[in-house]
């Protein structure tokens, strides 16, 4: 599979739910639950320089959310809603949601995995299409969502090609 070279399959260990409950009050965000339970009990991040075990070089750590920005993150911006909605096209995404030099069109989401070449897989925690899954990218038709209702959704269904023995997740 594509990238598990990178992650070799592990996880780092999971967080404590009061540190993730820290993260939460501090970015003013409750995290989708499928999510926080992964995190919180399966695994958090991992080996790899990417994160751990999933799809493409591997699962970011919790910490390092703010990868998929394309600016500095403010305080909040987590809880800023994600402008997108699964369905929705564009004419030019970026000048639509981030008309201004210093517009971050990537609030409200998290990093989730580094698919090579600048693009990311992120969760959307804020916003109409919270808990979804997209690909931070700069067409003018806008993110593209993944078919998947939810985190978990999305990483049973690379688990699934992993073991159908896929060499590429998409």
């Amino acid at each position: 599979m594509f990238g598990a070279s990178a992650h070799r399959f592990e996880l780092g260990p999971p967080l404590p739910g009061g540190e993730v409950a820290a993260f939460e009050r501090a970015h003013g965000v409750s995290l989708p639950e499928d999510y926080r339970a992964f995190i919180t009990k399966i695994g958090n991040g991992g080996p790899g320089r990417w994160g751990g075990a999933g799809p493409y070089y591997g699962l970011h750590p919790l910490q390092d959310w703010a990868t998929s920005l394309w600016g500095m993150p403010e305080p909040h911006m987590l809880a800023t809603p994600f402008p997108a909605e699964p369905g929705r096209v564009y004419s030019d995404w970026l000048s639509e949601v981030a008309p201004g030099d210093d517009d971050e069109p990537y609030r409200g989401t998290l990093a989730l995995s580094d698919q090579g070449c600048g693009f990311l897989s992120v969760l959307v925690v804020s916003g109409p299409a919270r808990g979804r899954i997209t690909d931070n990218n700069d067409t003018p038709a806008g993110p593209a969502f993944t078919d998947d209702a939810d985190f978990l959704t999305w990483y049973e269904r690379w688990l699934d090609a992993v073991l159908a023995g896929a060499t590429h997740f998409r």
